[in-house]
């Protein structure tokens, strides 16, 4: 395993350790495992499978999903494989079932200082002080048409409060007065991860989430983590951004998903 892959390894089970302590319920199988929400049914990150035995096609993984998932009241399907070569191989398998896709994630780990400033003040809060701004944040950023928006909003606001109970409820938002942008910085005490960076439409274009990624970066630093990192959508802008600041690419996890019809 090069650098970057035991890197990223690294990433991915920090992240699974987050998702065993929020989790409602953890199941062992032979298969790997899975991390159930049933109480978080809108929030599809919060429910999946882990893919750990080699040899998985995709036909047995939709099944397994069909069957746990489903078997726990659950309307979407997530799943994932923690081996490269298997996340691969399911995803080039993904066409033979009907309504699945294919969402590709990159970590980026911080490398570098970027040699960019913030563009305005921000500030440390609470999740509780901003829930507001956060529920108004995921909002705006759901899907067009998406099933039931201010009760997703809910949950995902409460998924980020047990989050933040396991790995630190630091929030960072700009401006410092009247806040439009926002991310919080989660830690095991040797990574830190800078997650849920958004801003709202109307103040966007101004560097707001260049300056609450700032802050998070620096307060990680600031502590001593060994690792700060933060995921992006491989083909979404951010990633460009999160570039400019000092992030690299070091490897990244698909995702395969079909959501409730």
């Amino acid at each position: 395993m090069n650098g970057d892959a035991a890197i990223a390894r690294r990433l991915l089970e920090f992240e699974l350790g987050l998702d065993t302590a929020v989790a409602e319920e953890v199941v062992e199988a032979e298969w790997g495992r899975a991390f159930l929400s049933p109480g978080l049914e809108l929030v599809y990150d919060a429910s999946f499978l882990s893919i750990e035995r080699p040899g998985i096609g995709i036909e047995e993984a939709v099944g397994l999903a069909d069957e746990v998932l489903g078997g726990a009241g659950l309307e979407h399907r997530t799943v994932i494989a923690l081996d490269e070569g298997e996340a691969a191989r399911l995803t080039g398998e993904v066409g033979r079932a009907p309504g699945w896709e294919v969402e590709y994630t990159d970590y980026m780990a911080w490398q570098r200082d970027g040699g960019r400033r913030p563009a305005a003040t921000a500030r440390e809060v609470s999740l509780e002080e901003i829930a507001p701004l956060r529920a108004e944040l995921i909002e705006e950023n759901l899907a067009e048409g998406s099933r039931e928006p201010a009760r997703t909003a809910e949950q995902l606001v409460e998924l980020e409060r047990r989050t933040g109970a396991v790995a630190g409820d630091r929030w960072f938002v700009a401006p410092a007065e009247q806040p439009q942008a926002a991310c919080c910085l989660l830690t095991d005490g040797t990574i830190g991860q800078v997650e849920d960076v958004g801003t709202l439409v109307r103040a966007r274009g101004r560097g707001l989430a260049q300056s609450v990624v700032l802050a998070a970066l620096a307060e990680s630093r600031a502590a001593g983590h060994e690792l700060t990192f933060l995921s992006a959508e491989a083909e979404d802008w951010p990633r460009l951004m999160y570039a400019k600041l000092g992030f690299r690419k070091v490897g990244g996890i698909e995702v395969l998903r079909r959501f409730p019809t």
